[in-house]
């Protein structure tokens, strides 16, 4: 087994305290990079193991009240737990997954922690270093409640974040550190073997097994979550699945991407990755590494751009800017231009509801959002377009903002994402320049429905979605959401403290 490559410094977000106490193991802390092999945050765990003399522990929790909780990104997190469990095992690394069922009642007693059970008893907790959605505020809750720091590694990003001292506020100059960076951090991540190994018991008995097959959609079934938001029909989780998608895409799909990538009738032009890249079942860095060994110089500029450049442009500006879900983090000037044009007459102001449900004036909108309701992804030009709709049909710029949250992180397997709320702040003007001034948008880039006939076969795109099956969150009637009947508003709630 190859050594791991050495995790930089600014790879990692250690906190307030630096020094490992006496404890019994290293306890590495799974969030959001969910892959046992290639993942800096575990070979750091290990490594440190190794100097402190120590086994290595890995705890993984999933609970039912995570903001946007549902079958499908519970179904996508459950197959990659399985991957992982038996993986883990392989190597002899003990592994627990806490599952939590069913969310406390207002007021109930919080029941203890098995997280903070076994980072009670850790000499150093290490976990991932994730700038948005609620990880930020869990790792810090944890550093709050224990003894032990807790160092947060930064194993999503090719360039680290912290490498990159500012926010870029456009691609250009982004570009251009990132890509200067790239020898430095492009490299094979390896793996990391710890060298002191005791059979472990866990404080509660693991929900997966290692050895037995995982019936995921059950297992999410089984839990208080929305379960009109089905599971993708097509879209597997895990780190095999994400194996696969890489060897199809660089098989067959890759000689495509440049030319074709943009037309949504080409699904076969793209990766088809960034779920896998958002759960962590496979690295950016092997992804580019192997894209650069096979594809022509023209083909891998234009990947490396969307992987490397506009990815961690995301991450970037995730990292740099706390305000990145809030109207705030906008450019001055678009928000001047938005602000101005407030008052601008809409052709149609329709309600989250109606947005929802993709009941529209434009077929080629609904479509769309039926897509993302029915199989957690849309081509990226008409992600570009949805947005820039939703826009002209909000009140202002404060709803689209809210309304694009809302809609992409529930049905969306790659939301909650640095690359969603960048893609939210590039259809009110981040990232972009002044374009001529149109009714609502002022000079906000404005980009048409009806217009797209131009960019590819719509009627062609519209005739292959007709026939696909009406997604159940469509037709579910609103009492039916969870299990138990009781509504909930999957926004912006503080969720209770990390499992």
């Amino acid at each position: 087994m190859p050594p791991g490559s050495p995790v930089t410094d600014h790879r990692i977000h250690a906190g307030p305290r630096t020094r490992a106490v006496p404890g019994d193991y290293v306890l590495y802390w799974i969030q959001t990079t969910m892959r046992s092999r290639e993942n800096p945050a575990l070979n750091f765990a290990a490594e440190r193991a190794n100097e402190l003399g120590l086994p290595l522990v890995v705890y993984q929790g999933l609970r039912p009240d995570y903001p946007w909780a549902s079958d499908r990104l519970h179904t996508f997190i459950l197959e990659s737990v399985a991957d992982m469990a038996a993986d883990f095992a392989d190597r002899g690394i003990p592994y627990g997954f806490y599952l939590e069922r069913q969310r406390r009642e207002h007021g109930e007693p919080r029941p203890d922690s098995p997280l903070e059970q076994l980072a009670g008893r850790a000499s150093l907790v290490v976990t991932d270093y994730f700038p948005t959605f609620i990880v930020p505020r869990q790792t810090r809750r944890l550093r709050e409640r224990i003894d032990a720091p807790v160092v947060a590694v930064d194993s999503c990003t090719i360039v680290p974040m912290a490498y990159i001292s500012r926010a870029h506020p456009t691609a250009r100059g982004f570009r251009t550190e990132a890509v200067a960076a790239l020898p430095h951090f492009l490299h094979p991540v390896g793996n990391v073997e710890p060298r002191t190994r005791h059979a472990f018991e866990f404080p509660f008995e693991s929900a997966i097994s290692s050895r037995d097959p995982v019936p995921a959609p059950s297992l999410a079934a089984s839990c208080d979550v929305d379960h009109a938001v089905r599971p993708s029909p097509g879209i597997r989780g895990g780190q095999r699945a994400a194996a696969t998608r890489l060897a199809a895409f660089l098989e067959t799909r890759l000689a495509r991407y440049a030319e074709d990538r943009g037309d949504p009738n080409h699904p076969e032009a793209v990766s088809g990755l960034s779920p896998y890249l958002h759960f962590g079942n496979i690295s950016p860095q092997e992804v580019l590494l192997r894209v650069r060994d096979v594809a022509a110089p023209a083909q891998y500029e234009r990947f490396q751009d969307e992987l490397l450049v506009w990815r961690e442009l995301a991450h970037n500006f995730c990292h740099h800017d706390p305000r990145h879900r809030t109207l705030a983090a906008a450019p001055e000037w678009a928000r001047k231009e938005l602000d101005d044009h407030a008052d601008d007459p809409r052709p149609a102001l329709y309600s989250l509801e109606e947005l929802e449900r993709g009941e529209t004036g434009s077929a080629l909108w609904n479509a769309a959002q039926r897509a993302y309701v029915r199989e957690g992804a849309m081509p990226n030009y008409l992600r570009m377009l949805w947005g820039k709709a939703i826009l002209h049909w909000s009140a202002d710029a404060g709803t689209a903002l809210r309304t694009m949250e809302q809609l992409n992180n529930k049905y969306s397997l790659d939301g909650r994402d640095p690359n969603s709320y960048a893609g939210f702040h590039w259809i009110l003007g981040k990232f972009d320049r002044p374009f001529y001034r149109r009714p609502v948008f002022g000079t906000v880039r404005y980009m048409s429905l009806t217009a797209a006939e131009k960019k590819f076969d719509v009627p062609a795109w519209l005739a292959s979605e007709s026939n696909r099956e009406v997604p159940a969150a469509l037709t579910a009637p609103a009492a039916a959401v969870r299990a138990g009947g009781r509504a909930r508003g999957q926004g912006r709630g503080a969720p209770t403290p990390p499992r």
